[in-house]
């Protein structure tokens, strides 16, 4: 038997290792989306008392939670049908208070092990995370909070980045979606002006109590499609699915919507076919994805369409399911914010700004869907 020479052994392990070590290139759906609404669904005001300065709003099992500024406190917890139940929480330097209004972080709440109703909420000022047990707060007429961790929020901190074999500064972001259920699991999103050293676009990091770890498996494709130079054209947020580490992010200014599996390690975009891509140079004065409502089966976004930053445009509710198919829209006849879904009652809620009046509005899709 004849032995094949060094050399083309060689040859043949270069070629081997260097094709393990290609990128996979993240999949790019073409789809049609745009202008499918055929129905136009009405806002219609709702009698209830509202807090001032809405930081966020929130819909679980029967009950609608805002966090806002005051009166009475931050925390503010209504019945399904809009009758205020109680107010928790406010300033000071207590376990059950905050440092300044806290925020909700992508309207994201869940139930624990043991069914209880759980609300994150952040206090940049005093560097915690607080959980609140919403369930026990009802039923003892007065704020508990379940946990507490640290958090340095937009803080510089020396991580060890095993691509370049040293350490690296980076700045912690304001950014991030709980994993998990659980306070301690979490996922930042930022951009590359705090991560220029790595010379990626989009940095995704794992943060376990101020320890980074790298998720690149199915971030790799995404960051070779956007390329290397950050521009406003990315800008995006970030949504969970209400139990799985499964993650979409929706763009401002492009029609782009990425999804990205954490539990599976996929990831794909779906993008409206026709339209600007990462290679063009998107219009910054153009709005297209705005609010996103996540639930277990499908998810909704707002999408504005417009060329102007104003409250008067008519946005369409578009509908997907989590493997990013398109469903159907709906046109609504005025822009809403912090919107909530009661999926019981298949209503829309949101807040409508009126000069400086904040007003409630209800969308009832009842009639526009068979789910």
């Amino acid at each position: 038997m004849k032995h094949l020479p060094l050399s083309f052994v060689f040859a043949a392990m270069q070629i081997l290792l260097f094709s393990c070590k290609q990128e996979t290139a993240i999949e790019v759906r073409e789809t049609d989306f745009l202008n499918k609404a055929e129905v136009m669904v009405h806002g219609v005001p709702v009698s209830a008392q509202l807090p001032f300065e809405i930081h966020g709003m929130v819909h679980i099992d029967s009950l609608n939670i805002v966090v806002a500024e005051g009166p009475g406190g931050y925390v503010f917890v209504y019945s399904d049908s809009w009758q205020l139940l109680d107010v928790f929480s406010g300033q000071g330097r207590a376990r059950y208070e905050f440092l300044q209004g806290p925020s909700m972080n992508r309207s994201q709440v869940f139930k624990g092990a043991d069914g209880h109703i759980l609300l994150p909420l952040s206090d940049p000022r005093a560097r915690l995370i607080k959980l609140m047990d919403i369930t026990e707060s009802l039923a003892n007429h007065r704020t508990i909070i379940a946990d507490v961790r640290d958090f340095n929020f937009g803080d510089e901190v020396k991580v060890y980045d095993n691509d370049s074999k040293s350490e690296i500064h980076l700045r912690t972001s304001f950014s991030f979606l709980y994993l998990d259920n659980n306070i301690h699991h979490t996922l930042e999103i930022t951009n590359a002006d705090f991560y220029e050293i790595l010379n990626n676009p989009i940095e995704y990091r794992i943060r376990h109590d101020f320890t980074f770890i790298k998720k690149p498996e199915i971030l790799s494709g995404m960051e070779k499609l956007v390329g290397r130079e950050y521009k406003d054209n990315y800008t995006r947020i970030a949504h969970r699915h209400p139990k799985r580490n499964l993650i979409i992010e929706t763009y401002y200014h492009l029609n782009y919507i990425a999804f990205l599996d954490l539990d599976n390690n996929r990831s794909f975009l779906i993008h409206q076919a026709g339209s600007p891509t990462f290679k063009d140079e998107a219009d910054l004065e153009k709005f297209c994805f705005s609010y996103t409502i996540a639930t277990d089966s499908f998810f909704m976004v707002f999408y504005r369409g417009d060329n102007k930053n104003s409250d008067t445009i008519t946005p369409e509710l578009m509908f997907f399911d989590w493997d990013g198919n398109f469903i159907k829209s709906v046109k609504l006849d005025m822009l809403t914010h912090f919107n909530i879904f009661d999926p019981k009652t298949k209503t829309v809620y949101g807040i409508r700004r009126l000069d400086e009046e904040e007003q409630l509005i209800s969308f009832d899709l009842s009639q526009v869907t068979d789910w």
